[in-house]
């Protein structure tokens, strides 16, 4: 069942917006005396005007209900973007990755009902992964969010199997603009691009040991040279590896303009100061998208792997492994990083996409009071026992020997 209205909600909510009654019910599209009876209890809110309710009073679902984000259902999720199970099925009948599946509203009302869905090929993981990623997209939102509430209102089925995303080939454009350019321009370009790579990895890092992150407009502007004798102050990381490839002057002239102008790169000049020197000019470089994809094509790199869609980078993986090795005891409650606002129940990773919910901070079980701490949901449970031999080979430095039992 979806998460219904609490009517106390939506007074508290409409008074904070500062509207009346009838400014609601206009905006809302209905009577006033509906939105009086959905204030009174009296009076349930159909899917299309609760998804109204949400854009109007400019608030996420769990302010107009009791639900928690990560622990939405199918029908949450429609429910949210506003629409009817027979909306859903006519958007989905114009997808090309919907023919053969005859979608109707009484397949989609079967879907979110945990019933057994009519057709030859419903039952495979993989067709479910198609109609998965279709409502993804109709619904606006990741992949991954439908995953999670389709494994909540269907618990006895197979995780859907998403299909894989081709990979994208080297666009003869960025090849034809790499043609274009002379050696030196190249040697440039390539070095910048190694170290913009390696600037992302130590970012990439980061992330996964759950530190504090740094804006991209931080860690991308990458220093290029400082304007003083090279005695004093040295080689900049970019400069040591133009000299390796022969190139030993600044690094500051004609080819980084070049390069600049054609949209492959920004450059900044500012003044940083060094001790003994005073302030120094400063040149800082960051690579655009495009330069970025210009380097990738005639390098022949592509874009670092990331988990497949749906499952949990190793940062988060390592944190349900933890909680799932403690147990019964949990895990205690400061759980340290960011980890929280992906994996728990009533958290968010921005503010308004759902967290997993895999973990919940609770008081222990037969526990009336004390101090709170983390365990797995049956959310968590059912995604260890659905993914733990596909993180065997993705992360194989995480060790998941002590909990494999549990969830085989």
């Amino acid at each position: 069942m979806a998460q219904p209205l609490t009517p106390q909600a939506l007074q508290q909510q409409r008074g904070f917006r500062g509207m009346s009654v009838k400014e609601l019910a206009e905006a809302t599209g209905v009577s006033p005396a509906s939105v009086r009876r959905w204030e009174a209890g009296t009076q349930a809110v159909s899917d299309q005007a609760f998804g109204r309710l949400l854009k109007v009073l400019r608030c996420d679902a769990q302010d107009l209900t009791a639900g928690e984000r990560g622990t939405e259902t199918l029908q949450d999720l429609r429910r949210r973007a506003g629409m009817s199970t027979a909306e859903v099925a006519s958007l989905l009948r114009r997808k090309r990755a919907s023919q053969g599946l005859h979608v109707s509203a009484e397949k989609i009302r079967d879907l979110e009902r945990g019933r057994p869905v009519r057709g030859r090929t419903w039952p495979s993981p993989e067709t479910q992964g198609r109609v998965a990623r279709m409502l993804a997209h109709v619904y606006g939102v990741p992949d991954r969010v439908v995953i999670d509430a389709w494994c909540r209102t269907r618990p006895n089925d197979p995780a859907p199997a998403l299909p894989a995303r081709r990979p994208r080939s080297a666009s003869e454009g960025a090849l034809a603009t790499w043609r274009e350019l002379n050696e030196r321009q190249r040697s440039y370009l390539t070095c910048i691009f190694h170290q913009d790579q390696e600037a992302e990895e130590e970012q990439r890092q980061s992330r996964y040991a759950g530190e504090a992150q740094r804006p991209a407009a931080a860690w991308r502007r990458l220093t290029l040279a400082l304007n003083a004798p090279a005695d004093l102050v040295g080689f900049t990381r970019i400069q040591e590896r133009l000299r390796d490839a022969g190139i030993h002057d600044p690094g500051t002239g004609s080819s980084v303009s070049a390069l600049d102008r054609r949209g492959l790169i920004i450059v900044y000049r500012d003044r940083l100061y060094v001790d003994g020197l005073g302030d120094v000019p400063r040149t800082r470089v960051e690579m655009t998208r495009h330069g970025r994809a210009v380097a990738r094509a005639a390098l022949g790199v592509t874009s670092a792997p990331a988990p497949p869609a749906a499952l949990l980078s190793p940062w988060l993986w390592k944190i349900v492994v933890r909680v799932a090795q403690a147990g019964p005891q949990g895990v205690d409650g400061s759980l340290a990083g960011r980890g929280p606002h992906y994996l728990a129940v009533g958290q968010s990773p921005d503010g308004r996409t759902p967290s997993r919910g895999f973990i919940v901070l609770r008081l222990p079980d037969e526990a009336d009071y004390g101090p709170y701490r983390w365990f797995l949901t049956n959310s968590g449970r059912r995604h260890i026992k659905d993914h733990i031999d596909t993180y065997r080979s993705l992360y194989p430095t995480v060790n998941v020997d002590s909990i494999a039992n549990m969830f085989t």
